[in-house]
């Protein structure tokens, strides 16, 4: 099959002249947690207090392996309740609504967390799976699992004293978005790769991203049932020792229980061919290393002058970091007040925050904005270069409304300040790194999107994400070549009502 990226995101757009409606079956709707039966369990020890880092705090870069110091139990706590925790409860019919740390498409929440861990105080060496609903660990294996398996140039070379492991239940997001499904399986895993990059910050603790290793190796060490649940990132804390030898104990599941009916979360589960195919495509490791891409060149942008940002020194921040991971919501109701120039200048530096190593956000997407009501910027459409620092307008006028139209209507967006975008050269990058370049480009999309989330939110104002939208509309008013697609929108501004 030829062009496998450019075939799934063409077949999965939407188009206003064909799109037709879907009832959902509410008979089969998904479990959004997963649940093992059989495990011994290890509670999560009590949060004695949150770091109390502002989030411009966590722009500065990572500190280097060599730095790392132990991890233990109440580390891991903070970092999986900051990075994938429960941080609300909404009352209504049924159970309530619980709202959590990331965003997710549809509130679905596709992506489980596991974690291999080696020498970390008040915990044994093991791979254990997060329940996030109980916060518990329920132990899977027995042994030192923080080095995955691998292939290729996929990773640095250190030992881990924990390893993350993301992966996606396809079915939970297929459910209501069908073939498009897996678009938003990369973009929430995305969400949930950066929330806890920032946890990890937060505690002082360096820490390595990868989107590359052995699909099948990975998986069968996970335990998991691949045509419904698949890893898709890697996130690595150095420190441990690395074994002498392999360990035995990888293959062999625990005894008696079968992990692999685990990843079933409805009575019945159908998986669309059309991500069967994109996923089964991107499962080959091509290595990245030496290769690189100019993604604005490839989408066709060709500017003459850009505009350097100039940032101060002041960032006026309404809560720190911790506040707002629990504060965070995607809220729309947006006013037509201009968003301020320090405002605008910390948004900025959010994007191009230094990052862990290679897989840095802005190597696999081009990012740009559409300016509503900003000081200090005329209206219009701008590119950001993440290397000069710098923005370039190709649009002057205004487009706000027009992408309110394009992204199905959602009118709330007209009165954003920013609408930030995030774009990918298909052909360009899978004839770099292959089919599984599409995972890059869309992680890489929602990681970027989290750190508007939540650097928004730390200012008090109100951002909401947005991936579904007409993409042939899309594509012509951001002028994109033919090879080139929108990925995944990014709406911010002031609001009507600020989070407390």
């Amino acid at each position: 099959m030829t062009d496998p990226i450019q075939n799934y995101h063409r077949y999965t757009m939407y188009d206003p002249l064909k799109m037709g409606g879907h009832a959902l079956d509410w008979s089969n709707q998904p479990g959004v947690y997963k649940n093992y039966s059989g495990l011994s369990r290890v509670s999560l020890t009590e949060i004695a207090a949150l770091p109390d880092k502002s989030f411009t705090d966590l722009l500065k870069p990572c500190h280097a392996a060599s730095d790392v110091r132990g991890v233990s139990l109440q580390d891991l706590s903070r970092m999986l309740f900051l990075g994938y925790g429960i941080t609300a409860r909404r009352q209504s019919a049924g159970d309530g609504f619980y709202y959590r740390s990331v965003p997710s498409a549809g509130a679905l929440y596709p992506c489980e967390l596991y974690l291999a861990t080696q020498s970390v105080s008040g915990l044994a060496d093991g791979l254990y799976h997060y329940a996030i609903h109980r916060r518990d660990l329920g132990r899977l294996r027995t042994g030192v699992f923080t080095d995955p398996p691998a292939t290729g140039e996929s990773w640095e070379s250190f030992s881990a004293s924990v390893a993350f492991y993301i992966t996606a239940i396809f079915y939970r997001s297929i459910w209501k978005y069908r073939d498009r499904a897996y678009r938003y399986h990369l973009l929430d895993t995305g969400h949930l790769v950066e929330s806890l990059v920032l946890a990890i910050k937060a505690l002082d603790l360096p820490c390595q991203v990868t989107y590359d290793f052995d699909d099948s190796a990975v998986n069968t060490l996970l335990g998991v049932d691949s045509r419904r649940e698949a890893c898709l990132a890697v996130v690595r804390i150095p420190g441990g020792i690395a074994p002498d030898a392999p360990d035995d104990r990888r293959d062999s599941p625990v005894e008696g229980l079968s992990h692999a009916a685990a990843s079933r979360v409805s009575p019945r589960e159908e998986i669309p061919a059309a991500v069967q195919r994109i996923h089964e495509a991107s499962s080959r490791v091509v290595g990245v290393k030496e290769r690189k891409c100019d993604m604005l060149l490839e989408c066709g942008v060709r500017l003459q002058q850009w505009l350097p940002i100039q940032f101060e020194d002041f960032f006026p921040e309404k809560m720190n970091f911790s506040q707002a991971v629990m504060t965070r919501r995607s809220r729309r109701n947006f006013v037509s007040r201009s968003l301020g120039r320090q405002e605008f200048q910390t948004l900025m530096r959010t994007i191009w925050m230094p990052d862990d190593g290679y897989f840095q956000p802005f190597h696999f997407v081009a990012s740009g904005m559409i300016v509503g009501s900003c000081e200090g910027l005329d209206p219009g459409q701008y590119w950001i270069d993440p290397f000069l620092h710098a923005i370039g307008q190709v649009q002057p006028g205004g487009f706000s409304a027009e992408m309110a139209r394009i992204a199905l209507n959602q009118q709330w967006m007209e009165s954003a300040g920013l609408q930030f975008f995030f774009v990918a050269p298909l052909s360009a990058i899978e004839a770099l790194w292959g089919p599984r370049a599409y995972r890059y480009a869309m992680i890489s999309a929602g990681r970027l999107a989290h750190r508007i989330y939540l650097g928004a939110t730390a200012l008090g104002l109100g951002c909401c994400g947005i991936g579904a939208f007409y993409d042939r509309d899309a594509s012509a008013l951001l002028r994109l070549n033919h090879s080139s697609a929108l990925l995944y929108m990014v709406a911010a501004g002031p609001i009507k009502h600020q989070p407390k």
